[in-house]
């Protein structure tokens, strides 16, 4: 089974007119000025996943300092879960610092949400260890729930999105929140590059999706976490519709993992960290 963690996709109002809802937030304005931003609603994914062999995603829309606007989106992410349960679950979207950030947590937890994310602290200038981040982990600590994070390595060529929140600052949010699901996006910035530290080794509840691998490592960084021992944290998070889930595929399938090894990053872990929240059947 092939399980993307992370996918983006947003509602109608959006996909049609991206330049509008660019007015209202700085860090979405950047966002739809990148090369080939796309903009794509939860049914245009759910033809993609079948074409591409996908069975189930995770999906969440783009933060935004208004949170009517994250509402906006929230609403069409969970709407999809409603309707298709089977392969779709959820994360809301807030900006923690924003007025009514932790209400629309609540709620959209309260409404079947598997969690919270993407944050993106770089973006959109807030602390990953300041007030408001900490009242939304300790929600989805509570609820059980996953809060997915925007950590990019440090170095290496700049790029639109690239921020200076890293491998560090991803460390010290899972010292601090013990307990809680947390998935660092982009391979952590590197943090499980790490592993051979017994601190980083020893994180408990901590995964790193794969998000735009191909663009930032060489295939070869899969079996340097097999060496670490941390093939067990990463999942497939394709950062839909950025690049297609199958780029990802033919790059794990030279790896040198071996196909069961393979099937780990592509679902089995995955399935570990979000398969309660998928209909079964």
């Amino acid at each position: 089974m092939i399980i993307d963690c992370h996918a983006h996709v947003v509602p109608p109002e959006i996909s049609r007119d991206p330049a509008r809802f660019a007015e209202r937030d700085p860090h979405f304005a950047m966002l739809t000025k990148t090369k080939n931003a796309a903009f794509l609603t939860g049914a245009h994914l759910l033809r993609d996943m079948d074409a591409g062999g996908v069975q189930q995603a995770v999906v969440s829309g783009f933060a935004f300092k208004d949170t009517g606007i994250s509402r906006l989106q929230n609403d069409h992410s969970l709407d999809l879960s409603r309707s298709h349960p089977d392969k779709i679950a959820a994360l809301a979207v807030v900006d923690p610092e924003a007025p009514g950030a932790v209400a629309e947590v609540e709620r959209c937890l309260s409404l079947g949400a598997c969690g919270v994310g993407e944050v993106f602290p770089a973006g959109h200038g807030f602390d990953l260890l300041g007030k408001g981040m900490k009242r939304i982990a300790g929600l989805c600590r509570e609820a059980g729930a996953v809060v997915l994070i925007h950590v990019n390595e440090l170095v290496g060529h700049a790029y639109p999105g690239k921020g200076d929140v890293g491998p560090l600052d991803a460390y010290r949010f899972a010292v601090e929140n013990p307990g809680l699901t947390t998935i660092f996006a982009h391979l952590g910035g590197g943090l499980p590059l790490y592993a051979a530290m017994p601190e980083v080794k020893s994180l408990e509840h901590v995964y790193y999706d794969n998000a735009a691998q191909p663009f930032l490592y060489k295939p070869d960084v899969y079996m340097a976490f097999k060496a670490l021992g941390v093939l067990d944290k990463i999942m497939l998070g394709s950062d839909y519709p950025l690049v297609s889930c199958k780029r990802y595929i033919r790059d794990i399938a030279v790896s040198g993992l071996s196909p069961k090894e393979q099937e780990m990053i592509l679902g089995e872990n995955a399935k570990g960290v979000f398969g309660k929240y998928f209909a079964s059947g």
